[in-house]
């Protein structure tokens, strides 16, 4: 997702650091390293955004058309690095292809392999004419013996009848995989399934094949010791249940709830899902969020608040605290437990549905422990957005929420906080002290091609940004890969 963009003020005063960037500058150590092109075939839908009620219709003749968003690569938990290889995931395009696919770039060789998995897009509901920007590519390496773990296409699939034996695209490959010579990398690394399509429907150590049949946003992240975790949410936005599990090199243990689903049945006054993100980030296993209630009678439209809590158990099953590092029993019913500051209060409505909340939340946690989350809230009553910045410096008690210029995806590296995403349609690089608000510009690209979509890794000091270009027409579009180093 692109952060939304600089105040221009901000913008024209940080012209001369950009300038002295390219002079060797205080701001030398900044700056762009690489730039790699991935495809010029990435899937695109270039149609028509159609409602739920128009999905019947067949395949339109003149465009690719979708439900929610136009653009599926690059999105979601599509690249990793790991050690000197970089693993990104895409369709590719257009309609009537649809493959899965996965290129890993070795940087040290420079050599680009992809593999394709026989597995295409289904679309919505299982119809394979609608693109469907929910059903990502999600890849995760384990450390622990250096196997390749896919999951994508998925959408609750157990809702339909058709995927009843393909409720779960799950791949994965042997062990050494990730790091094999550039010759090797190729599909005979991966394990295949009876069915031969290299699809297998259970993880290997859970056996709750209700829960996998409706899973959605799948995502891995590494934690403490090499474990390998894989997180989704089950249910509904608004009772609906984030959940993870953990791979150790062997088998799958979970699933582990972190809240409950039908919560006003366990003392909650409504149900209630969440929109976020689980993390490991500042040496433990967090959960940061934005509940959307099933209270339809306030002033919020979807989300509201922030909500976080912490776990001193490496594998994030016990030992959960609020924010205060007070006693949290799982699975959490009451979010108000953890409730940390209430954007909603930022604005002046107070009519029914005017405060929208859906779009820039984010959090990271520095390695000395400083905690900053950014949201965004609109009040649609007086026609106003506000970005906002909550953070709490490692050791003290309150957090603070002020108002800010910045974007909407946060990262870290070392003890400093970064805001990275798209200006004009190029990387922009802010930073700030982690436990301050003091955002300081740091770095715009300037050259090469422009771009509207990105993901982005921290890995080691450096910035991984893989981008998909602005141009282009029909259902096809090109990805990059571009590079820079931190300061």
């Amino acid at each position: 997702m692109t952060p939304n963009p600089l105040s221009h003020a901000i913008k024209f005063i940080t012209l001369v650091g950009i300038t002295a960037l390219f002079h060797g500058s205080l701001y030398a150590k900044v700056g762009f390293l690489s730039e790699t092109k991935i495809t010029d075939k990435a899937m695109f839908f270039d149609g028509n955004k159609l409602s739920f009620k128009q999905t019947n219709n067949p395949p339109n003749p003149n465009g690719y058309d979708y439900i929610f968003g136009n653009a599926l690569s690059p999105h979601g938990d599509c690249i990793k690095v790991y050690k000197h290889f970089v693993f990104m995931t895409w369709y590719r395009g257009g309609i009537e292809d649809r493959h899965v696919m996965l290129s890993r770039l070795n940087t040290q060789t420079g050599v680009l392999k992809t593999i394709e998995f026989p597995h295409r897009h289904t679309g919505f509901k299982g119809k394979w004419w609608l693109g469907e920007s929910h059903n990502t590519i999600a890849v995760g390496i384990s450390p622990k013996n250096d196997t390749i773990h896919l999951l994508y296409d998925m959408h609750r699939n157990g809702n339909v009848a058709a995927f009843a034996d393909d409720y779960l695209r799950y791949s994965y490959s042997i062990e050494g995989a990730a790091t094999v010579t550039d010759e090797e990398f190729t599909l005979k690394q991966f394990v295949n399934s009876k069915a031969g399509h290299y699809k297998h429907l259970e993880f290997a150590g859970i056996g709750d094949i209700e829960t996998t049949q409706l899973l959605t946003y799948p995502a891995f992240f590494i934690g403490a010791d090499g474990n390998l975790f894989m997180k989704m949410r089950f249910g509904y936005s608004a009772n609906g249940k984030m959940l993870f599990a953990r791979y150790d090199g062997k088998q799958w243990h979970g699933y582990h709830d972190f809240n409950r689903t039908m919560a006003s049945e366990h003392g909650s006054e409504h149900n209630w899902g969440l929109y976020g993100d689980f993390k490991y980030t500042g040496g433990k296993f967090r959960i940061g969020f934005q509940r959307r209630s099933k209270n339809n009678a306030d002033k919020y439209q979807y989300q509201n608040g922030i909500y976080y809590a912490y776990s001193n158990d490496p594998t994030g099953v016990t030992s959960w605290k609020t924010a205060k590092g007070e006693d949290l029993a799982l699975p959490v019913s009451q979010a108000d437990l953890i409730k940390i500051v209430e954007p909603g209060d930022w604005v002046k409505t107070t009519k029914k549905d005017q405060v929208s909340i859906v779009h820039g939340f984010d959090f990271v946690v520095t390695d000395a422990g400083d905690e900053h989350f950014v949201s965004q809230i609109q009040d649609k009553e007086f026609n106003v957005i506000k970005n906002l910045h909550t953070y709490r410096k490692a050791g003290n008690k309150n957090f603070t929420t002020v108002e800010y210029t910045g974007g909407n995806q946060l990262y870290t590296s070392g003890n400093n906080v970064y805001v990275i995403g798209l200006i004009d349609g190029r990387v922009n690089i802010v930073k700030t002290p982690g436990g301050t608000s003091q955002f300081t510009q740091m770095y715009q690209h300037q050259t090469g091609p422009k771009f509207d979509k990105g993901v982005v890794r921290v890995f080691d000091g450096k910035v991984y940004f893989y981008l998909k270009q602005q141009a282009g027409s029909g259902d096809k579009r090109a990805l990059y890969l571009q590079v820079f180093e931190l300061d």
